[in-house]
């Protein structure tokens, strides 16, 4: 008598069967594998059953205990053991806590790893590549240098020299350095452009980097 009371009380002490968090409370991130990726053939033969597919639906749509799911798709405990023992092999559930019954047992509690399975074939993934936007960059700064000359040289012509303004007739200046062209450019308008323009795709490729290429690579080696 004493001890079935002792059970009665640890069992309501207990919790039951919270609420599990599905695959968009977690925040999952969907899972892309090409069929020549090498954990491809493992999660082939992970879904191979009917029986498997229909687990790993079923924790789709709700997290749940083996016990349940066997009582859902009217299979054995064990069958669906099983099935779910492949299925974490393969990286395609997980545990995420621990269920008790009445009588004080635990309960594993299973659900989806990722928010969403696609394997595809015949197609690349979409990562954004870094060498395609490196020459891009490049090639950005190498138009904006044309403008800047462009804008430099137009700028030379409609300038007047201090000679032509004077009244003593014009003396013939000796070319200008190399040091002095470049100093007469970057202290102009051409040299201006340059430098804004560098700077605005330095900065948006920066921009690019740390928001879509390096969470992009991330997502691609953790699959």
């Amino acid at each position: 008598m004493i001890t079935q009371r002792y059970k009665t009380t640890m069992s309501s002490l207990l919790p039951l069967k919270p609420t599990p968090e599905t695959a968009s409370d977690r925040e999952l991130e969907p899972r892309l594998v090409g069929f020549e990726d090498e954990s491809a053939e493992q999660i082939l033969s992970a879904v191979t059953s009917t029986t498997a597919r229909r687990i790993l639906n079923q924790l789709y749509h709700e997290p749940t205990t083996a016990s349940d799911i066997a009582t859902e798709l009217d299979s054995s405990v064990q069958n669906v053991s099983y099935h779910l023992n492949r299925l974490q092999g393969a990286d395609l559930v997980e545990v995420i806590e621990t269920w008790y019954s009445e009588q004080g047992r635990e309960m594993d509690v299973y659900a989806p790893s990722n928010s969403a399975l696609v394997l595809f074939a015949g197609a690349e993934r979409t990562a954004p590549s870094l060498t395609t936007a490196l020459r891009r960059v490049f090639g950005a700064v190498g138009l904006v240098g044309v403008i800047s000359g462009i804008v430099h040289t137009r700028w030379s012509v409609l300038t007047p020299s201090s000679s032509l303004r004077g009244a003593e007739p014009p003396v013939q200046q000796p070319d200008p350095t190399m040091w002095e062209t470049l100093v007469t450019f970057g202290t102009g308008p051409g040299g201006f452009v340059l430098g804004i323009g560098v700077f605005l795709i330095l900065f948006l490729f920066m921009a690019w980097y740390w928001q879509t290429y390096r969470p992009a690579r991330s997502r691609t080696q953790s699959m």
